[in-house]
């Protein structure tokens, strides 16, 4: 089950300061996920240690005292990374963490103790790590997730240094990925020519650039369950991938010897079952094909191909079944975006384990989202709890975070939902006595119907999933439907509904109900 974060429901509070956010609706997350009842009095607990993991962290230094602590420590890692890399996403991680979990209308009064870790690349990865460990961090952020490097099921080289960390009882929040609509999973089924069978023509899969103005700048990942849980352990399993146009000329192809050696650093040669493609393609309509080489692959063998880039589509996507690691880790608490559809889900493993918005607007204007900032939310707020009760474990704050009928709990934004209030920015009740009975018990678990700019719907104040726990959404803004001769059904959010069904919908994130609502006998102004 996936719940949004709503902090307003638990009882401790804070008093904090800092600088002003660079970010311009700071304020606003504030007071919707519940923060601003944190700064109320001084902190009377331990200083925290935090750690945000990122592959860059340009021009941290003049917003070290600025927008980030003052004693906020830079660790570069043991590899150098490339002089061209001015990435600036770790930046903005921890600028999103502090600025959450600290007040800035008042003195500065408490601040985590922060610290950065460059994660480019595994061995700064394990690096850090060993550091973490050393320094005995609290909860670390990781607003990222590997394109390889795992099987799928929580193992892998990457995941078993995650938790080493998380067995050492650090809290780990990472980032559920945006590659949604964007991954392919598929047995390893090969046909004629050793080419592997995929689901668009020529036993291949389609993928398309929508941009006319400027070239799509692509990063395309295949990888297959053959990772160890020692990063110096190889495979023998050898597959290629080709990127080519839609008369299938080549475009590009990775095409490496794997090879099992621990030794093997031979051009041409890798260790890991993985191939990787970086391109810029013009619009129009392009295939990724897959070959068999080493011809030794049984029915247990998957592969998955992830496409990274913005303007691409990939028709044929898989639905449900998109989280990479570590976020597909058991152990860490991973966050999704709950205002993009560009979210990595994973039915099989019940991930993300909590959802959270993430726009952010900055001053120039400009707006972004995804699943990144949605963790980095997350983490503040889980930080201000285990700052208050440091032996608050991983369920701990997940229960403290989480409840499956309460009215604080909100779920997607309207611009997901493709529908409105007409009430002041609330959703006016409407009554039906008596109501027709294939709705009468959704409303007695606590639902009420709504008008909206569509249809009366009935509004509930948790995930409709709890009342049909036998279905599954393929997107996350996928119709949970009442029906007229009983139980529920999934519509995708632009299909027609049989006449007289119902959708039954989350309170969302903008708006609740135009009235009070009592929730466990007290008033809650939604």
């Amino acid at each position: 089950m996936k719940f949004l974060i709503g902090l307003m429901s638990v009882l401790f509070s804070f008093h904090f300061s800092w600088a002003n956010s660079p970010f311009e609706n700071m304020e606003g997350y504030k007071n919707s996920l519940g923060f601003s009842k944190f700064y109320s009095q001084q902190n009377p607990g331990r200083r925290l240690k935090v750690a945000v993991l990122d592959k860059g962290f340009h021009g941290y230094q003049r917003e070290i005292g600025r927008t980030l602590p003052a004693g906020t420590r830079y660790v570069p890692g043991p590899v150098a990374t490339p002089e061209n890399q001015n990435v600036e996403h770790g930046l903005k991680m921890a600028q999103i963490l502090i600025s959450l979990m600290t007040d800035d209308m008042r003195a500065t009064q408490w601040m985590p103790e922060l610290t950065l870790y460059n994660v480019f690349g595994y061995s700064n990865f394990k690096a850090a790590i060993d550091d973490i460990l050393t320094q005995k961090v609290d909860l670390v952020l990781y607003s990222e997730v590997w394109e390889y490097g795992g099987n799928f099921d929580g193992t892998g080289f990457i995941n078993n240094e995650v938790n080493r960390a998380t067995r050492n009882g650090v809290i780990w929040v990472n980032a559920a990925g945006n590659f949604a609509l964007t991954t392919y999973n598929a047995p390893i089924h090969t046909v004629k020519d050793e080419w592997v069978q995929l689901p668009d023509q020529n036993n291949a899969l389609a993928i398309r650039c929508e941009n006319r103005n400027v070239k799509c700048p692509i990063k395309v990942v295949l990888s297959w369950n053959d990772f160890k849980n020692d990063v110096e352990l190889g495979t023998d399993k050898d597959l290629d991938l080709a990127l080519t146009d839609d008369l299938l000329n080549i475009v590009q192809v990775s095409s490496l010897k794997q090879s099992k050696d621990p030794q093997e650093n031979r051009p041409g040669y890798s260790k890991y079952p993985r191939e990787i493609i970086s391109a810029e393609l013009s619009q129009g309509l392009y295939f990724l094909r897959v070959k068999n080489r080493s011809q030794n692959f049984s029915n247990r063998d998957q592969l998955r191909i992830t496409v990274d880039g913005e303007f691409i589509v990939m028709p044929s996507h898989s639905q449900g079944e998109s989280i990479l690691n570590p976020a597909d880790n058991t152990t860490v608490i991973t966050v999704g975006a709950s205002d993009s559809e560009r979210s990595s889900v994973s039915f099989s493993k019940d991930k993300p384990d909590l959802l959270a918005p993430s726009s952010i607007r900055v001053a120039n204007g400009g707006e972004y989202r995804g699943s990144s900032n949605s963790a980095a939310m997350v983490a503040a707020g889980l930080g201000l709890l285990k700052s208050q009760e440091p032996r608050m474990t991983r369920k701990d704050l997940l229960d403290a975070v989480s409840s499956k009928y309460s009215w604080e709990q909100r779920g997607l934004s309207l611009n997901l939902l493709g529908f409105g209030p007409t009430g002041p920015g609330c959703f006016i009740d409407v009554i039906y006595n008596p109501a027709p009975g294939y709705i009468r018990d959704v409303l007695s678990k606590g639902g009420v119907l709504v008008e909206t700019t569509a249809a009366v719907r009935v509004m509930v104040p948790f995930d409709p999933l709890v009342i049909a726990p036998h279905l599954r959404r393929n997107l996350l803004n996928d119709m949970i439907v009442a029906l007229p001769q009983g139980g529920y059904a999934i519509y995708p959010r632009r299909a027609m509904i049989p006449a007289g069904a119902v959708e039954i919908f989350q309170r969302p994130l903008e708006a609740g109900l135009c009235r009070p609502t009592p929730v466990n006998g007290k008033n809650f102004h939604l």
